[in-house]
Formats: structure tokens, C-alpha cells, sequence
């Protein structure tokens, strides 16, 4: 039984659902679906979704730049995308890939603009770290939770890369 949590954050508030197995998905400030509510789920679920909240917080507060939580790819899209999404989470701290960047390391040269499908798309954002993921010309582009909290989300992580 999967349960649902609201956390608030600097951000705004984010919504979480984990299942038995992992955290499925992370909704940004502005995308909670009509009606969210927190749920209480199985104890495995309960835990999992404690796991989450406390790694993100810390991650907010600069104090963690890695997640251990277990991760639950059902809500993931399939194909190419899916393949994206995963991929997204083996960008480094603090570093940035461009849309085609990700597509070349997925063999896939062409396909930028799936690539920012796929991130538009991502069921785990800042774990699976579609915030890190720019234009070729270093510009931000799109983000689920807006522009200024990409821009922030990359500015956190250059500030705790710099004080370390």
C-alpha cells in the first residue's frame, strides 16, 4: 500500500509517494495534483517516505549532496525516456549535462529533444536530478518547478561544493 506525504520546504511544498518497495514520486511546488492529501501507507511505505523527507531536508540544507533512499521506477516512463530518467541520477553533484550531452551518453545523438521530454516527464525529480540538465548554451531551460528553483537547486550545490 503506497502512502503519500506533504513536506515543506524553502521550496514550497513537495508531495511524496512511496511504496512497499521505494520512493515512486516526488511532485515540485505548483504540480501537487487537485486534491493531494497525505496518506498513511503500509509501515514499509511509512518508512521509506520518513527516509525521503529527511534525506531531501538535509539535501536542502546543503548537508547532503547523495540520496540512499530506495527507489521505486514504476511511475517511470518506458523506452528511451525511462532510460533517461535513470540516467539523470548519475549526474554528479554539482555539475551539469546538456540535453544533448545526456543523449550522446544514452547512444542516442539526436534525440536532445526527448532527452527534455524524458526530464519533463521525470517521476523523481531532484533525486533522479533533472534540475541538473541545461541547454547547450549553458542557459537553464525548462523546469518542473520553475525556472528560479532550477537556478536555485544549481546555485545550492555550487555553494556547498565551494564551502567544502
Amino acid at each position: 500500500m503506497t502512502g503519500l506525504r506533504r513536506l515543506e520546504t524553502s521550496f514550497g511544498e513537495l508531495g511524496l509517494e512511496a511504496s512497499d518497495t521505494g520512493l515512486r514520486r516526488i511532485w515540485l511546488p505548483g504540480s501537487l495534483p487537485l486534491g493531494f492529501d497525505s496518506a498513511a501507507g503500509s509501515s514499509a511505505a511509512e518508512a521509506l517516505l520518513d527516509q525521503a523527507a529527511q534525506e531531501l531536508i538535509e539535501y536542502f540544507a546543503g548537508e547532503r549532496q547523495s540520496f540512499d533512499v530506495p527507489l521505486d521506477w514504476s511511475e517511470a516512463t518506458g523506452g528511451f525516456a525511462g532510460r533517461a530518467q535513470r540516467e539523470l541520477a548519475n549526474i554528479p553533484y554539482g555539475e551539469t549535462r546538456s540535453y544533448g550531452e545526456l543523449a550522446d551518453l544514452l547512444n542516442h545523438p539526436r534525440a536532445a529533444r526527448a532527452v527534455g521530454s524524458a526530464c519533463a516527464n521525470n517521476p523523481l525529480p531532484i533525486i533522479s536530478a533533472c534540475h541538473r540538465v541545461v541547454k547547450a548554451d549553458g542557459s537553464v531551460g525548462f523546469y518542473g518547478g520553475g525556472e528560479a528553483m532550477k537556478h536555485e537547486l544549481l546555485e545550492l550545490e555550487q555553494r556547498v561544493l565551494s564551502a567544502s
